[in-house]
């Protein structure tokens, strides 16, 4: 339990809440972080003994994040997080740069000093792990980075919307955190996002965050686009020049 105290702490929640909730905001935390791989298998009883809690909440808060499209139901014991193809990945992407860049742009706009100077500590902190190869926390940062970029703008249900993208992109994300490579800390896209945001130039501030959502978008896209077709290719057992069909 302590773990997941801690990550509702990050939220400002409060320990008053039911097990099953504590444990929803804890995996929809570790989701959006991108802490579990396309594919990853979770089960019930793995993740029980991890937090010290029974079996029934962490049923229930997984329950809500299958009907939440975030994990794929395998039986009443386990759960697997969706391997994402090129499509709905690049769907989900356009969907966060109008979502993100509206976001961005009424945070340039409604944001006060003190706000922008929390973002700036993020993008630092994400620049630290980054240099030192703690490529999860890197992660975890940059997923920081952008919520609280949106909470910026003071509207919680377009927050809500957006996050609820990143629970099905999170770990997509993860799995390709070393692709493309970073860019370097002076030509990092969040410094020209937070420069806009603190020159309260919302337009500026939304195509900041657009180039900075395109940048690991496309190359990610064309990742998966290419591992599609290397998969769907025909394999030398079953190519019609080598199925006894040859010379």
């Amino acid at each position: 339990m302590r773990d997941m105290d801690i990550e509702r702490s990050q939220l400002g929640g409060v320990r008053t809440e039911s097990l099953a909730l504590q444990a929803y905001w804890y995996f929809r935390r570790q989701l959006m972080a991108g802490r579990y791989k396309p594919g990853e298998k979770i089960k019930l009883k793995d993740v029980s003994e991890e937090l010290g809690i029974s079996a029934t909440p962490i049923r229930e808060a997984l329950g809500r994040l299958v009907s939440e499209q975030a994990l794929f139901q395998i039986d009443r014991r386990s759960v697997r997080v969706p391997v994402m193809d090129a499509e709905r990945y690049r769907e989900i992407s356009d969907i966060r740069i109008l979502l993100e860049g509206e976001g961005a742009e009424r945070a340039a706009l409604r944001s006060t000093d003190g706000e922008i100077d929390q973002l700036e500590a993020i993008h630092e902190r994400l620049c630290v792990a980054n240099d030192e190869g703690r490529a999860g926390d890197m992660m975890a940062e940059n997923e920081r980075f952008h919520q609280a970029l949106c909470s910026m703008a003071h509207m919680p249900v377009l927050l809500r919307v957006i996050e609820n993208l990143w629970l099905q992109c999170g770990p997509t994300m993860n799995a390709f955190r070393d692709y493309p490579p970073r860019a370097p800390r002076a030509k990092h896209a969040h410094l020209k996002i937070i420069a806009a945001v603190r020159a309260h130039d919302g337009p500026a501030a939304r195509e900041a965050l657009a180039v900075d959502i395109s940048y690991s978008v496309n190359r990610i896209v064309s990742y998966l686009a290419e591992e599609a077709r290397r998969h769907d290719a025909p394999t030398p057992e079953r190519s019609p020049m080598t199925n006894g069909a040859g010379p």
